[in-house]
C-alpha cells in the first residue's frame, strides 16, 4: 500500500515538473529576449546590424529587439539584394518580423516551427518584391505583394513598419533615395493588411535576414502614441505634369544608365560609346530591364496614355510592356504585347497602353517593365535612347469658322429654292450606302463630311408651315369682315 501511495506521489510531482515546463515553455514562446540572436551570427556596432551568416534554407536568420502587446512602430534602411546572388538563387529577403513566438524556446526562429508576420524585401527576375506573409509554424503564403519601381537590387530604401497588436493589422511605408541622396516618403502606405483570421498572440518583434553579410541601419523604435505614421515629404516632379509629352528615362545620360543595369534580366545592359544610349544585349529567353523611376518621375497614367520608346534594332521582334500603378501591383495583370521593327535609325515607336490586356493602365504610373523581345535570339542587341509618356493627339478639324459655314449653308439653300423646280428629287432608290466614320491610328473616330440634304428638306417644310400660317391668317381677316 505504501508503495502504490509513493508511486502515485511520484508520479503527480512528475506530472508537476511536465506542467511546470510546459507553463514556462509557453511563456517564453509568447516572449522572445530582448537585444538577443537568434540565429544569424549577428553583430552590432555603432548602430549598425550585421547578420553575417546565413542560417540554413528556409529559415531566416533573425535579431530579436524586443516585445511589445502595444503599438509600434520599426523603421530601418537597407540595401535590396537579389536572389540570384544567394546559394541555389535562394534566399536574398530581408525586413521585419513583428507578432513573433520561439514555439520550442530553443533560441531560433524556424519557418515550419514558429509563429510571426513577415514584412518582406528582395529582388528577383520578376523585379522588385514587397510583400506581407502570416506563417504559422509552416509557410502560409504571401497575403499582399506589392511590385515596385525602386525596389531592385542594390537600391537603398528606407522601411517602415507599423504593427497594432490589438487590431492584428499592419502598415508599411518606403522611403525612397534618388541619386543625390534625397529622401522621399509617400505619406500613403504602400501595403496594408489585417490579420481577421485568428491572429497571432506572439509579441516579439525583429530584423530578419536570408541574405549572406547583411548590414542594416539607423534602426529605431517607437511605441503607443509615438507609433505614428512618416510624414510624407512634398516631392518636387522631375516633369512639367502640365507637358503633353514627358520624359520618364533619358539614357543618353550615364547614371540613368547604372540605376537600369541592375534590374536587367537575360541581358548584358551598358552604355554604348558609339550612340551614346543604352544598349541591351539578349544572353537568354526572357530579356527585360526595368525603366528608372521613383516618385520623382511617377505620372498619371489617365493623362499619359502613349508609351513612347526612341528606339532601334536590327531584328524584328514581338515585344512587351510590364508595369505597376498605385492600385494596381500584381505585374502578371499588368501588360501589353505589341512589335518591335527593325530600323536603320532611331525611330520613336509609340505604344497605347489603353490597350493593355487586363485594362489597368489608370491611376498613377509607378513602374515600367520593357521586354524587347519574346523567344529571343542570343547576341540580339537593341538600343534605347529614352522612354517617354504622351498624351492622345487631339484631332482638330480644320476649315471655315462657324459664322462662314452658316452663311455658305443658307446661300447654298436659298439657290436651290429658287431653283427647285428645275431639280430632280434624289434618286432614293440608290445601292450606294452612306461610309462609315473613319478612325485614325488611335482608334479615334473622325467625323465624316455632313450632308446639307437634311438642312434642306428641313428648310422647305418650314417655309410650307409659314406660307400655310400666313394663309391661315388672311382668311380669319376676311371673316371678321
Amino acid at each position: 500500500m505504501k508503495k502504490t501511495i509513493l508511486c502515485v506521489i511520484l508520479v503527480l510531482s512528475v506530472l508537476s515538473v511536465c506542467a511546470v515546463n510546459a507553463f514556462a515553455a509557453a511563456d517564453n514562446a509568447e516572449m522572445l529576449n530582448e537585444n538577443t540572436d537568434y540565429g544569424g551570427n549577428w553583430v552590432i556596432e555603432n548602430g549598425v546590424y550585421n547578420c553575417r551568416d546565413r542560417v540554413d534554407w528556409p529559415d531566416f536568420g533573425f535579431y530579436a529587439l524586443g516585445n511589445t502587446a502595444e503599438k509600434v512602430r520599426l523603421y530601418m534602411d537597407l540595401t535590396i539584394s537579389d536572389k540570384s546572388d544567394e546559394p541555389d538563387g535562394l534566399g536574398g529577403d530581408s525586413g521585419f518580423m513583428v507578432g513573433v513566438s520561439d514555439v520550442n524556446g530553443n533560441g531560433l526562429i524556424e519557418e515550419n516551427v514558429d509563429n510571426y508576420y513577415l514584412i518582406d524585401i528582395s529582388s528577383s527576375n520578376d523585379g522588385g518584391f514587397l510583400a506581407i506573409e502570416k506563417n504559422v509554424g509552416k509557410w502560409g503564403d504571401w497575403q499582399v505583394i506589392d511590385h515596385s519601381a525602386s525596389l531592385q537590387a542594390g537600391a537603398v530604401v528606407g522601411l517602415t513598419v507599423i504593427y497594432d497588436p490589438a487590431e492584428a493589422s499592419i502598415a508599411v511605408y518606403i522611403t525612397e533615395y534618388d541619386v543625390n541622396g534625397d529622401r522621399m516618403t509617400e505619406a500613403d502606405p504602400w501595403l496594408e493588411w489585417t490579420d481577421t483570421d485568428s491572429p497571432l498572440t506572439g509579441t516579439g518583434f525583429g530584423i530578419c535576414s536570408k541574405i549572406t553579410d547583411s548590414y542594416f541601419k539607423n534602426v529605431s523604435i517607437a511605441y503607443g502614441e509615438n507609433a505614428t505614421a512618416p510624414k510624407g515629404d512634398d516631392v518636387k516632379l522631375s516633369y512639367d505634369p502640365n507637358a503633353s509629352e514627358i520624359v520618364i528615362a533619358d539614357f543618353t545620360d550615364p547614371a540613368v544608365i547604372s540605376y537600369a543595369v541592375g534590374t536587367g534580366n537575360d541581358c548584358k545592359i551598358e552604355q554604348d560609346e558609339l550612340t551614346g544610349c543604352l544598349k541591351l544585349t539578349v544572353t537568354g529567353e526572357d530579356p527585360f530591364f526595368k525603366v528608372p523611376m521613383n516618385m520623382k518621375n511617377y505620372f498619371d497614367g489617365d493623362k499619359y496614355t502613349i508609351i513612347v520608346l526612341d528606339c532601334k534594332t536590327d531584328v524584328y521582334s514581338p515585344a512587351e510592356i510590364f508595369f505597376t500603378t498605385k492600385e494596381a501591383r500584381d505585374i502578371s495583370r499588368c501588360h501589353i504585347t505589341f512589335d518591335i521593327d527593325e530600323t536603320e535609325d532611331f525611330a520613336e515607336l509609340e505604344v497605347d497602353m489603353l490597350y493593355d490586356d487586363y485594362g489597368s493602365w489608370t491611376d498613377q504610373i509607378r513602374s515600367i517593365r520593357i521586354d524587347p523581345c519574346r523567344n529571343a535570339e542570343e547576341g540580339s542587341v537593341y538600343y534605347f535612347r529614352a522612354v517617354k509618356a504622351k498624351t492622345e493627339e487631339e484631332i482638330v478639324e480644320t476649315g471655315t469658322d462657324a459664322g462662314t459655314e452658316t452663311e455658305t449653308e443658307a446661300e447654298s439653300v436659298t439657290e436651290e429654292a429658287t431653283t427647285a423646280e428645275e431639280t430632280k428629287a434624289p434618286d432614293t432608290s440608290s445601292n450606294e450606302t452612306t461610309k462609315a466614320p473613319e478612325t485614325d491610328d488611335q482608334g479615334t473616330k473622325t467625323p465624316e463630311n455632313k450632308s446639307s440634304t437634311p438642312l434642306i428638306i428641313g428648310i422647305v417644310i418650314g417655309c410650307v408651315v409659314i406660307i400655310a400660317a400666313v394663309a391661315a391668317i388672311i382668311l380669319a381677316k376676311k371673316k371678321k369682315k
